[in-house]
């Protein structure tokens, strides 16, 4: 009877070693990476997904006393896959938070049923302006980069306050994001006095931009205002050079023209575009500087503009699960610790915080292309302060 009540006694010290209660034997926190590894967006999926696992290997996949599980899945930039996608993550995999997506129309196709599901978003770099206005913002959704509008209207006030230029041509992919775009920069240049001498759009996967530069050629303006991305704005920014109008009309933009992940690329033909955005990796502050030297030590590259933005959603994952010490069945107190966190994680591009409607109000920085060294880099020209979404409301809810 001694010795049964002695294994009795030990078996009972065992089990307590791995009771919840303990803080052994917990299971991990499952993070859902809803993101487009394949298909044409593809290197933007990866950049951001590389900027999440970034931060969660600095503190070693470990926080709040919690494993870090990351459950990875391909949206392939679709809105219905992507739905799908949700769908699994939160239903098999009893995701506990998802950072994703990349594609505007997969953020909204996902939205009502994040909602109605109760799960934290984290949106890193889908920016329609629709997925955080009043009629469709939800408490269980926080973005973490600009809206289309925050740095578009940003630059156009910019433009006239900061340079001669005051007749622009406005050069555009004629979609959602590039349309969206250019319209909040024309309504603020013309709000400070600006003249937009031309609309141009031209359709996504454009082969051959030389009819678009034909028709700039012929224009009396002071410079181009330009929205294009991926394998897009490569091909017009070589086209912008190869047609000679580099000298004549000097080339500014959203910084997805000249990402980061874009400029071996465009060689040269970049030098000189001037263009505006959240994130550039040459921002010389303590931060910055700490986090490009880690990142380079691991990746052998420079951080993009996209790991930023999925490393601050990481962050702020991050914080939250250490602010709750681990405890995140809790759906609600889970979303409201990551809102408080933004105030207290120091992003690579400086202090964040959200608005009423979870967007995020940031600084944007304009930035020039210039080449130091070996190296073409986003150089800082000026910092533009705690931009809103409602800065931009002053036009478009009219």
């Amino acid at each position: 009877m001694r010795r049964l009540a002695a294994i009795a006694l030990g078996l009972s010290g065992l089990l307590c070693l791995v009771t919840p209660s303990s803080g052994q034997a917990r299971p991990p926190i499952k993070v859902g990476l809803l993101l487009p590894y394949t298909g044409v967006i593809a290197i933007n999926g990866q950049e951001t997904s590389k900027g999440v696992e970034f931060y969660f290997a600095k503190v070693g996949n470990k926080v709040g006393g919690r494993e870090i599980q990351l459950v990875k899945e391909d949206d392939e930039a679709k809105p219905d896959v992507g739905l799908t996608k949700t769908r699994k993550l939160i239903e098999r995999d009893r995701a506990d938070v998802l950072i994703g997506p990349v594609h505007s129309g997969v953020a909204l196709a996902i939205r009502d049923y994040v909602h109605a599901q109760g799960v934290p978003l984290i949106v890193p770099v889908a920016f329609t302006r629709d997925l955080t206005a009043p009629g469709k913002a939800s408490p269980w959704l926080f973005r973490v980069v600009e809206t289309t509008d925050q740095g578009n209207f940003a630059m156009g006030t910019w433009v006239v306050k900061k340079t001669p230029h005051r007749k622009i041509v406005v050069m555009a992919s004629d979609f959602v994001a590039g349309r969206h775009s250019v319209e909040a920069f024309i309504a603020a240049f013309r709000a400070a006095g600006g003249e937009i001498v031309k609309e141009i759009y031209a359709p996504l996967n454009t082969p051959d931009f030389a009819p678009y530069m034909a028709q700039v050629a012929g224009l009396t303006a002071d410079a181009v205002y330009a929205w294009f991305a991926g394998t897009d704005s490569i091909r017009f920014v070589k086209a912008y050079r190869e047609y000679g109008l580099t000298g004549r009309l000097p080339l500014l933009a959203y910084n997805t023209l000249t990402d980061d992940v874009l400029l071996p690329t465009l060689g040269d033909a970049a030098l000189g575009i001037v263009s505006v955005g959240h994130y550039s990796a040459a921002l010389d502050t303590p931060e910055n500087r700490a986090f490009v030297r880690e990142y380079e030590t691991r990746y052998n590259a420079w951080p993009t503009r996209y790991v930023e933005l999925g490393y601050v959603s990481a962050q702020l994952v991050g914080a939250a699960v250490e602010a709750l010490k681990g405890e995140v069945s809790d759906k609600a107190d889970f979303r409201d610790a990551i809102r408080n966190a933004a105030t207290k994680i120091q992003p690579p591009r400086g202090p964040i915080r959200f608005d009423r409607y979870q967007q995020v109000i940031t600084d944007v920085y304009v930035m020039k292309v210039e080449r130091q060294g070996n190296r073409l880099v986003n150089a800082i020209v000026d910092r533009i302060a705690n931009t809103s979404q409602e800065e931009s409301w002053k036009w478009w809810n009219k």
